[in-house]
């Protein structure tokens, strides 16, 4: 079968005026078509409503009878054809089966057919099938999309007068590319629109996960006590919280394994828990070996968490603790020695039924207690440094005079001039607290 690229045919027989007129025409009518569809594509109608406008509109202009658009899941090995049906988009889809249209995206050649009941090529034979209404003739051409891949065909189907030409051929190149562009367009809109959905649903997860946080630090006379939270515009597992009692204050900072959504889920578990168990189980061992279980029974196996609990006797100023892996909390006694509440076992949820030490020291006037969460020590500069555990404790043991949120002030600044950021607007989650026993 040869594929014919009718131009303009001109002879000593043809009024040349008047074909000459009719070619005009014909060429201001495709350009006033395509005018039309540009500012379709620019409108705010849907996707499905511009490919019926513009299949409707190819028809008109290439006096054709139908037009399908086909589009291309390699995916699924599937071939979609959008037509017009009673003023509606059909959708139907197939498999991939060698046809004309899969001819069309395979090879990237443009098929122009004249007389398909009298082409009989073993070509054509295996092309052919391309529905059940009678084909006089055809054309079909590729849809590339930006990235320059053939992403589908848009075919017209028997011309009322004549043949398929040149100009034809030309006009529904352009068609072609401009569905490519209303399709490409609507994913980025999608894409766009997913996006913002996103960062709404991500905003909403991260103002929830901050009312988990206490709204206002415990106020105990003879202690000055400051938390201080850098936020995080993204969800993750950084979590404290106080308990207070007649004559106690419990207390705790955790950081859970991982980041984002599964991380946060965790941490409003243990919040939960706690909330809910605090007020009935007594002492800080307990409390942790409880949790322990919990986490090991309701989480997966790869989930676990530091996890820091103490309780402070305000009258007798004996804190208990248990610190279950998490990073030793650094204390200043009065006279400048520096020590620290090490770690007494495992993070929660790695094994059932560990058993937990606890452990007492007593606060004696002036000393400083700091709690923080690794998004202090694992601070980055420029050259890939950590900030540290000993320059915290150097900051903390050169300022324990200070007052429980000035402290806390001059730690974020020195880490601001480390890491030569703005520590305010970094991901990663910052959490410390303070203890000055005046």
């Amino acid at each position: 079968m040869q594929m014919r690229q009718a131009g303009l045919p001109i002879s000593n027989e043809i009024d040349v005026p008047t074909t000459r007129y009719h070619y005009t025409k014909n060429l201001s009518r495709q350009l006033a078509a395509m005018m039309g569809v540009t500012r379709l594509m620019n409108s705010r109608q849907q996707l499905d409503q511009q490919l019926r406008l513009m299949l409707e509109e190819v028809s008109r202009v290439l006096d054709a009878e139908s037009a399908v658009f086909y589009l291309s899941n390699s995916r699924k090995n599937e071939l979609s054809a959008h037509l017009v049906e009673n003023g509606k988009i059909v959708q139907i889809s197939r498999r991939r089966n060698g046809g004309i249209a899969d001819y069309v995206i395979n090879s990237g050649k443009i098929v122009n057919v004249s007389d398909a009941m009298q082409s009989r090529s073993s070509y054509y034979s295996e092309i052919s099938r391309i529905g059940e209404e009678p084909v006089q003739s055809f054309l079909i051409v590729p849809i590339v999309n930006r990235s320059g891949a053939i992403c589908g065909c848009l075919q017209v189907l028997n011309k009322r007068e004549g043949i398929f030409d040149r100009k034809d051929t030309q006009y529904l190149m352009t068609m072609a590319d401009l569905i490519a562009m209303a399709i490409q367009n609507t994913l980025l809109q999608n894409e766009a629109r997913s996006g913002r959905e996103l960062e709404a649903e991500i905003s909403r997860a991260v103002s929830i996960q901050r009312q988990l946080l206490p709204e206002q630090l415990p106020q105990i006379s003879g202690y000055d006590i400051h938390a201080f939270n850098k936020p995080s515009k993204y969800v993750g597992g950084d979590y404290y919280d106080f308990f207070p009692f007649p004559r106690t204050l419990s207390f705790t900072l955790a950081d859970v394994s991982g980041k984002g959504v599964p991380a946060a889920l965790l941490t409003a578990n243990a919040h939960a828990f706690l909330h809910a168990c605090v007020n009935e189980i007594e002492g800080c061992r307990t409390i942790v070996e409880k949790l322990n279980n919990h986490f090991c029974l309701y989480t997966s196996g790869d989930m676990f968490a530091t996890f820091f609990w103490a309780t402070l006797n305000h009258n007798t100023h004996r804190l208990k603790y248990v610190n279950a892996g998490h990073i030793p909390p650094v204390i200043v006694k009065r006279d400048g020695t520096l020590g620290k509440l090490n770690s007494h076992g495992l993070p929660i949820g790695i094994m059932d039924s560990f058993d937990y030490r606890e452990s007492e020291i007593k606060l004696d006037e002036g000393d400083t207690l700091v709690l923080f969460s690794d998004g202090v020590t694992e601070a980055m500069n420029e050259y890939n440094e950590q900030f540290g555990k000993e320059r915290l404790r150097d900051i903390v043991r050169d300022n324990f005079f200070l007052s429980a949120e000035s402290l806390s002030k001059k730690i974020v600044r020195e880490i601001k001039r480390f890491s030569d950021s703005d520590i305010l607007t970094d991901d990663r989650p910052f959490k410390a607290l303070v203890f000055f026993f005046e």
